[in-house]
């Protein structure tokens, strides 16, 4: 049993107690070896604390991606820029930089289904989380149908406040499918609180022009997507779908 008595503790539970558990627990092992090697103290010292650090910081990333739900998970490198027959790979690596999210602004991809929007929009979330920023992933239809739900049970302004508390929301398959007046006014809500504030990640497969279709109100559309692309970036791929063979514009 670990003493109460700080002063009695050994350096291993001393650690422990302070939240160097890792480092603790390879003390043992990393005194030897340094004693073999005839290392310093602090060279010992600066061999746990480092070890400490890359642990914890390994664990802070899987528990905001954990938090982030995103899925999947995906990564610039491993996306084919050869295979969508448009693409701006400069723009898309200008989003990579994650400058945008210091600046509030929003990234939005346009194109059809199958080019690989989800694939980069993941990534650049993925990115968000190894920056120590606060993510989130959702359908579209999924936010629409938690604030639908929300409202229900009186607690919309709760639920808006959650939305729109990340530094990073990515909303995927905007246009997949449509939303009756009560929906698009709540996903306008969500857009409306975050602008500015923080920035949010839309896929899309519909045009800015045909927006009127998903939210009823071709005025609703108007103000979302002014407000998204509002010193934001637009990246729009063209192609033939993946799962398809099929080409569209």
């Amino acid at each position: 049993m670990t003493s109460s008595d700080p002063t009695l503790l050994s350096l291993a539970d001393a650690m422990s107690a302070i939240g160097l558990e890792h480092a603790a627990s390879l003390l043992e092992v990393a005194s030897q070896k340094a004693i073999a090697r005839n290392e310093t103290p602090t060279a010992l010292l600066d061999h746990l604390v480092r070890e400490e650090l890359r642990f914890q910081t390994e664990r802070r990333v899987r528990a905001s991606l954990k938090r982030a739900a995103i899925f999947p998970l995906t990564t610039i490198d491993t996306y084919d820029f050869d295979y969508p027959k448009q693409i701006d790979r400069a723009l898309v690596h200008k989003a990579a930089s994650l400058d945008f999210v210091g600046e509030k602004a929003n990234v939005v991809f346009v194109g059809p289904s199958g080019v690989g929007k989800t694939h980069l929009a993941n990534a650049l979330g993925q990115l968000a989380c190894l920056r120590g920023m606060r993510v989130r992933f959702a359908l579209a239809a999924d936010l629409v149908n938690d604030l639908v739900a929300a409202q229900s049970r009186n607690t919309l302004h709760r639920r808006l406040a959650a939305w729109a508390s990340p530094d990073v929301l990515l909303v995927d398959e905007l246009g997949y499918l449509a939303f009756d007046a009560r929906g698009a006014d709540l996903l306008y809500q969500v857009i409306v609180k975050r602008y500015q504030r923080a920035s949010t990640i839309i896929t899309t497969n519909l045009p800015f022009k045909d927006w009127g279709k998903i939210f009823q109100n071709s005025a609703a559309a108007s103000a979302i997507a002014d407000r998204l692309v509002h010193r934001g970036i637009l990246i729009r791929i063209a192609g033939k779908s993946r799962r398809s063979d099929q080409e569209v514009e």
